[in-house]
């Protein structure tokens, strides 16, 4: 069964509207309660002065309609008396400055002080309901980022972490490359986190240091994730513990924050307003598909878009009809478990009174509503599809160490790292083949394709790996701007581009030009020309045969994109950015060579993915478009309304 969840805050509400809210949440097919993260000043309203009967109140009721309750620990907003007593519990922000108390996600998550508290929070609320049948699972904090605080605390433990990592100032001087503008250390305590009030630009920093600086930030969120895992296990060694992920401004290395965690959470926003360039990207596929990369297992949505949004900026847009029900198909489609969504009511104070709920604020029955009715009716229909998992012969390689990487130094106007992501992803979507994003330092072996983008920052294993897979029959696609630095950071020096898959690509890089937001275009070996921007490689082969050249400038006819045949499999080399044509035709050939099975018929803007189990399958074919969309699936037409779901199992019933 998919469980459908609400997120509702009850200390927000008088108790005269509990009862009618937690009926009418039964009657649409609710499963789940999404509670408490925000409450810790109504759970602790003095200092050890502690007052749990609401909660439990709110819990019995919630129990007593058949329902039970995910329970956030609510040490993201401290009460205003901890700050007040203890002000170096606020987090420092880049300039180095307190953060001003009173909006969220203000309190430093290193400070001994702040932790000595939420820990005595936290145990207050694991031994009041930890292994209680009412309680399905434990949200940890909120939509955490990596840890940039800048404070004393902060410093301290950085410069700890730097200590454990090369252990004598001698070494680190050496891996950073210090000697570049003077910049040696002779203590310790001259290492800080970078404050951005110090300099003029943050990208005239250490390009090694702020590497450090990134994993050490995303080690520190995940030392905080693993601080309030061990408290809540001490109650219950079996408690379901999860966060709600974001992509936010900082971000943290995924894959090590969910490391502690029993299943990964994400707060699912997809936008109100669809973008008319079709260049653009828009669809929440791709974050669906990373977010089930964390555990690579099937993930919950701990907050799903509800209404049209507002608040961090001006309102959005009413949702058009169809978009909560096929946003929210299109979630379990690629592997949620759980939706919950944000909020049953939308609030009528604080910050977010204008992010809507499914409740506006006359509290009156909605269209959107309506859709969640109907959403809750069809999961019905399949209530074996929890029994059934993504399962993907592709896979793209995710590394934070490039992410954090390209982030301080920029490449080319417009160059990204998650656009390199983004095209491959979206060709696979709409080619109908699963895909899974995974970190590079997992297992490879399952796949058939592995695709490699940007992979700046060496991984000291992973050509090898590459190269070993490839050997023994498998595809692999790399990209520009690969092999470019070494672990610490650094330029490798003496081998030419792309450093480490060299050998494996059969080619080298000559000269790179930084194209930024100009557009040429190339010419494809199998027909047809694509344009092309951001980047461009000049490609010299050793082995490998060209598949696509350039048109213009004075590298026409200079090969862009390469195929290497290696052992039993082949090597790609993709020395360019392409609009999404060029990825689609590449992925396209690619599979048909493999003879794995795709969907080239799909209209632009309709996606597929497949769950599957035992004996069963459901494919699935979103419209993420605001137009009507046709197409032929085995001599039947099949017709889709804008952001409508369809669903076909395997004895070809439509759902």
């Amino acid at each position: 069964m998919i469980i459908l969840g609400v997120d509702y805050y009850p200390e927000q509400w008088d108790r005269s509207m509990w009862e009618q809210d937690i009926t009418r949440m039964e009657q649409l097919g609710v499963h789940a309660v999404r509670i408490g993260e925000f409450a810790w000043s109504r759970l602790e309203p003095k200092d050890g002065v502690f007052d749990f009967a609401w909660l439990d109140d709110a819990i019995a009721l919630i129990a007593a309609h058949g329902m039970q309750v995910i329970l956030g620990t609510p040490t993201n907003c401290p009460p205003m008396w901890l700050f007040e007593s203890h002000p170096e519990t606020l987090q420092c922000e880049s300039d180095g400055t307190r953060t001003h108390p009173g909006i969220r996600g203000h309190r430093c998550m290193t400070s001994p002080v702040f932790r000595s508290y939420a820990a005595r929070i936290i145990r207050e609320l694991a031994k009041r309901y930890a292994g209680r049948p009412e309680v399905m699972g434990w949200q940890i904090d909120n939509e955490l980022e990596s840890n940039h605080c800048t404070c004393s605390a902060c410093a301290k433990s950085f410069r700890s972490w730097l200590q454990q990592k090369y252990r004598t100032l001698e070494d680190l001087n050496h891996a950073w490359g210090t000697a570049a503008w003077s910049g040696e250390f002779s203590a310790w305590t001259q290492i800080t986190p970078y404050i951005t009030s110090r300099v003029n630009h943050t990208d005239w920093f250490n390009p090694a240091y702020m590497l450090d600086y990134e994993r050490f930030a995303a080690w520190s969120l995940t030392d905080y994730v693993r601080f309030q895992c061990g408290l809540i296990r001490e109650y219950d060694p079996h408690a379901v513990i999860t966060t709600n992920s974001c992509f936010g401004i900082n971000l943290p290395d995924f894959h090590q924050e969910f490391e502690p965690l029993d299943v990964a959470g994400y707060d699912n926003y997809p936008p109100v307003i669809l973008p008319e360039d079709h260049e653009e990207f828009y669809s929440n596929a791709f974050a669906l598909d990373f977010v089930r990369g964390f555990k690579q297992k099937n993930f919950w949505i701990l907050e799903q878009l509800g209404g049209p949004m507002g608040c961090w900026r001006p309102i959005s847009p009413a949702m058009e009809p169809g978009m909560l029900e096929g946003y929210a198909m299109q979630a379990v489609s690629h592997g949620a478990d759980l939706v919950s969504f944000f909020r049953w009511r939308t609030a009528v104070s604080g910050a977010e009174m204008f992010c809507y709920g499914l409740l506006d604020h006359d509290s009156a029955r909605n269209r959107r509503l309506e859709e969640l009715e109907h959403f809750s009716h069809r999961l019905a229909l399949i209530p074996n599809l929890s029994e059934t998992s993504v399962q993907s012969q592709v896979a793209m390689l995710y590394s934070a160490d490039q992410e954090f990487s390209f982030k301080t130094q920029s490449q080319s106007d417009g160059f990204a790292y998650w656009t390199q992501l983004r095209l491959f992803h979206e060709a696979c979507m709409n080619l109908g083949v699963n895909i899974d994003i995974i970190p590079a330092r997992e297992s490879i072996d399952r796949y058939q394709v592995v695709i490699v983008p940007s992979f700046f920052v060496r991984d000291p294993d992973l050509a090898g790996r590459l190269e070993k897979f490839t050997r023994e029959g498998g595809t692999v696609i790399v990209t520009t701007r690969s092999g470019v630095k070494d672990e610490h950071g650094n330029c490798l020096l003496g081998e030419p581009l792309p450093g480490p898959f060299r050998r494996l690509c059969g080619c080298f890089v000559s000269e790179t030009d930084a194209i930024g937001k100009a557009h040429q275009r190339l010419q494809s070996e199998h027909g047809g020309s694509f344009s092309i921007t951001s980047w461009c490689d000049l490609l010299s082969l050793e082995g490998a045969e060209p598949v696509a050249v350039y048109m213009d400038r004075f590298y026409a006819g200079v090969p862009a994109i390469t195929v290497n045949a290696f052992g039993r499999g082949q090597a790609y080399y993709v020395g360019t950015v392409g609009e999404k044509a060029m990825y689609r035709s590449l992925l396209l050939e690619i599979f048909r060579s493999r003879r794995m099975k795709v969907m080239d018929f799909l209209p632009d803007g309709v996606e597929s993915t497949v769950r599957s189990g035992i004996g069963k399958d459901f494919r699935f074919f979103f419209n993420n478009t605001l137009a009507a969309k046709t197409f032929t699936l085995h001599r039947q037409k099949v017709f889709l309304q804008p952001m409508e779901m369809k669903i076909l199992t395997r004895t070809g019933q439509w759902i």
